[in-house]
């Protein structure tokens, strides 16, 4: 995976939803649905098809060994949307991966 399409993915899951859900988007023992119907139930906000999007994503990142380098992207980050708590969870897992 190269970084255009590493930060392709991360956009398309958001980096606040990688960072939040990192863990059981990891689970190997999870299937797609089992997350995506969590993350549906967590955010009501989001429908189902960007939810599954979003998991698909997400593992696709992780499948492809890149998952530290979008944690440290999101621990970069300067985008006004991604908090300093959000950003010190990325570098905690990432430190952890």
């Amino acid at each position: 995976m190269t970084d255009e399409q590493l930060d392709r993915n991360l956009r398309s899951v958001g980096k606040e939803c990688f960072v939040t859900y990192f863990e059981i988007f990891s689970d190997r023992q999870l299937e797609n649905i089992d997350i995506a119907e969590r993350i549906q139930r967590e955010r009501s906000c989001y429908t189902w098809k960007s939810c599954n999007s979003r998991t698909s994503h997400a593992r696709v990142i992780i499948n492809a060994g890149r998952a530290k380098d979008a944690l440290i992207l999101v621990a970069d980050s300067k985008h006004r949307s991604i908090t300093s708590e959000i950003k010190a969870r990325a570098l905690t897992l990432a430190q952890s991966s």
